[in-house]
This record gives structure tokens, C-alpha cells and sequence, in this order.
């Protein structure tokens, strides 16, 4: 699925607002990082693998030996899967990682833009419906 820029930025707006105001200054900042990163990676590469609340994300970093790593993410947890199995160590250490973070927006990108086609539908049924569309047929 490739992202919309104008509903991405929607996404990560919304998304930065749903931060918990009670959460600490250093844990603040930790999350706003963590969406920061996300979103830019987003704009970097804006084609997701989304299915059912799980995203297999490209991570940034490639191992030592210079291979690619992908990490897989649901609201329960954040997990590199290749080359390894193992928890995200920010994840592991209770911090807010941009992978889960990637997770938030992009859940929040297709709530927009699931509304965004319906708010265009009924613009097109309005349309429609005064026979403006139809002034040709």
C-alpha cells in the first residue's frame, strides 16, 4: 500500500496529540522521538505491509554482516523477525520504540483515510443527485 503524503502528515498530527499528557518529561520526549522518526521514515518510504493491526516494518539499520532487518509489530509488542527472533530492545527496556510508533500512525492513516472516502462519496451522491453529473448524458 503506498501512503498519501497530505493524509500521512493528517496521521502523524493526530497521532503526536494522542501522546498521554501525564507521562513524564523524559518519557514525553522519548515518544515524540520515537513518532518523529517514524513519520520521517514514512515519508522516506511510504509503501507499508499492513494486515489486521500487524505491520512487518524495514528497519534502518542492517546487521554486521550488512543484511537487511525487519521487525514485525502489533499493539501487543514489537519484534525483529530477520535476521533474528528476538523482542526490539527499546520495546524489551519498556520505551517507546518508532516502530511501534510507525504502528500508531499509520492505524491513524487509515482512519482518516477511511473518512476521507466517505466525506468524497457524499460529495459525489450530492453531485449526483442535483443532476450536475449527468448534464452531458
Amino acid at each position: 500500500m503506498l501512503l498519501n503524503p497530505f493524509l500521512l502528515e493528517k496521521a502523524f498530527t493526530q497521532t503526536r496529540k494522542q501522546v498521554p499528557p501525564d507521562l513524564g518529561v523524559k518519557m514525553k520526549n522519548r515518544r515524540h522521538n520515537a513518532l518523529k522518526k517514524a513519520y520521517n521514515r514514512l515519508i522516506e518510504n511510504p509503501y507499508i505491509d499492513y494486515e489486521n493491526g500487524t505491520m512487518l516494518i524495514l528497519s534502518d539499520s542492517v546487521t554486521e554482516k550488512g543484511e537487511a532487518k525487519f521487525y514485525r509489530t502489533s499493539a501487543q509488542e514489537c519484534r525483529l523477525i530477520e535476521p533474528q527472533n528476538v523482542l526490539c530492545h527499546a520495546f524489551w527496556e519498556g520505551f517507546p520504540c518508532w516502530h511501534k510508533a510507525t504502528l500508531e500512525i499509520v492505524e491513524n492513516y487509515l482512519l482518516i483515510e477511511s473518512c476521507f472516502k466517505r466525506e468524497q462519496m457524499k460529495t459525489v451522491d450530492s453531485v449526483n443527485s442535483l443532476g450536475v453529473a449527468g448534464v452531458n448524458s
